[in-house]
């Protein structure tokens, strides 16, 4: 039985920090998500807890790694291509949909979840390709 490869979980968790840090910067998105915020930057610098929120996100990270590992050897996906085939599954089937409800429920605008889901595509087809390398 194949194992998942925990360093690789990890390096998934830490490049997706990594990747946030620069998508919701002012070089690339981080304005056009401002402006879809329809908050004000003080007032999300306010409500921003730092510690809670990396904290929080990188165990999230953490556990999306490990899921998609698990299904990728549980498909018995082995390869750079099928780990992204599989990423890009896992984004259109669980997190797109997800967020389009939410952004229609809460009245949030399509920008935002283009912003947002945009990321998250990047995320799990960078994962799909460091956990089908690392297989």
């Amino acid at each position: 039985m194949t194992l998942v490869n925990y360093l690789a979980v990890l390096v998934c968790a830490i490049i997706a920090m990594g990747i946030s840090y620069f998508w919701y910067s002012p070089f690339l998105l981080g304005k056009m998500w401002l402006d879809s915020m329809e908050k004000s930057e003080e007032e999300i610098r306010k409500d921003f807890k730092p510690l809670k929120t990396y904290g929080i996100s990188f165990i999230s990270y953490l556990v999306i790694a490990y899921s998609i590992a698990r299904m990728m050897i549980y498909v018995n996906a082995t390869t750079v291509s099928e780990g992204m085939r599989l990423g890009f599954l896992c984004w259109f089937g669980f997190t797109a949909t997800t967020m389009t409800i939410n952004a229609l429920l809460e009245g949030k605008s399509l920008r935002l979840v283009l912003v947002d889901g945009g990321y998250h595509l990047i995320v799990f087809l960078i994962y799909g390709v460091i956990l089908g390398a690392w297989q």
